[in-house]
């Protein structure tokens, strides 16, 4: 079985046609709404990441990676995380996980602080807390075998006893996320890229999570193939009730499995609420931006009837590069690019302010419409 060739065209069709379907048609295809239980309580979280210079390495400035983040994550709910490359996302997703250590903050995992529990309720912790990572290729040791790759975990954790469990539950995560027995005897080197990201995504079922960092997990394979992995993920997400941060820089990828979208520049949050809400009516003139660059497919019928709605959608260009996270711009980190910017921007800092539902950093939030 070829499984990246077997798949139709539909599923790719529907990732970039999503900007354009009303909300109603958008979740009626996806899990939408959150959970009254909190799985993950983010608060005030921040990492700085020290420049060292010289031979005694001293310390002369810190990178800005995140500052001051507040976030919570229910259970069975799906956060999407977007932003220009070096927002900060993939930092917020290994400090989650405690990959790395945070300069301060919080992050609880049903109400325990995962920075400050023993070191053997962390390694228990891990069995609940996994990720996935961009590149499968890179991410799977290339002198194993899939059947090695998938059997570590299993392993370290001692989660079988007997050699027929652990094969057992091998075969049938093979099966879960698409792949036959066979492929269990192959090298990484051996798969195509969508088979080594179903690798990388059984291996990290292997030990029965409750929540997955998904760190870019479509952006290194080919558009037919995002769309496979996507609606795997959506499959396991409904059947093993799971819950996922999923990272990208695509809003389209995003706004295709997600049911809240957070929107981040420069280590902040400045925009964050359910899908439709962002994706129909953004407030932050980022967010705006953002979307005002995503690509739109339309019949040419459908656009004959809508020239005018057409001519009021206009692209919002941003000047500029992200300013040097080292040296944030002072007040609003976006000022420095925002095309509705005034005097208030410098001098104060926004922080999230409800609007209709959706959480905005900006003191002119919903100014500017693309």
């Amino acid at each position: 079985m070829n499984t990246e060739e077997s798949k139709s065209n539909a599923s790719v069709n529907s990732q970039f046609s999503i900007l354009n379907s009303p909300a109603h048609e958008v979740s009626e295809a996806r899990p939408t709404g959150r959970q009254s239980s909190i799985l993950i309580q983010i608060k005030n979280l921040t990492k700085h990441f020290p420049i060292q210079r010289g031979f005694w390495s001293r310390t002369i400035g810190h990178v800005k990676a995140l500052n001051g983040i507040n976030l919570n994550i229910h259970q069975n709910e799906i956060i999407g995380i977007v932003g220009e490359s070096g927002c900060g996302k993939s930092t917020l997703g290994k400090l989650i996980l405690k990959l790395i250590e945070p300069t301060s903050g919080e992050v609880l995992y049903l109400n325990k602080n995962i920075f400050t529990i023993p070191e053997k309720e962390l390694r228990a912790l891990r069995k609940k807390l996994q990720m996935v990572f961009q590149n499968p290729y890179s991410s799977l040791n290339p002198r194993m075998k899939v059947f090695e790759i998938i059997k570590e975990p299993l392993i370290v954790h001692k989660i079988f006893n007997e050699k027929e469990q652990i094969n057992n539950r091998i075969y049938e995560l093979l099966k879960l996320v698409g792949l036959e027995k066979e492929h269990s005897t192959k090298y990484p080197h051996e798969l195509s890229g969508g088979q080594r990201q179903r690798v990388a995504i059984a291996r990290t079922l292997s030990l029965n999570p409750e929540f997955l960092v998904l760190d870019e997990p479509v952006s290194a394979l080919d558009v037919s193939v995002q769309a496979q992995i996507l609606n795997l993920l959506l499959d396991l997400h409904k059947n093993l009730n799971l819950t996922y941060l999923f990272i990208s820089h695509n809003l389209s990828v995003v706004s295709y499995i997600a049911t809240q979208i957070a929107v981040m520049y420069l280590g902040h949050i400045v925009e964050i609420g359910p899908k439709e809400k962002i994706i129909n009516n953004p407030k932050h003139p980022y967010t705006v931006a953002l979307l005002s660059a995503a690509p739109r497919i339309e019949q040419r019928q459908e656009a004959r009837g809508k020239r005018q709605e057409q001519a009021q959608h206009k692209r919002i260009i941003l000047t500029g590069e992200i300013p040097d996270p080292s040296n944030p711009p002072s007040g609003c980190v976006f000022r420095t690019r925002c095309p509705i910017v005034k005097e208030k921007c410098s001098i104060e800092e926004p922080i999230l302010t409800e609007y209709n539902g959706q959480l905005v950093a900006c003191h002119y939030a919903g100014e500017l419409v693309g």
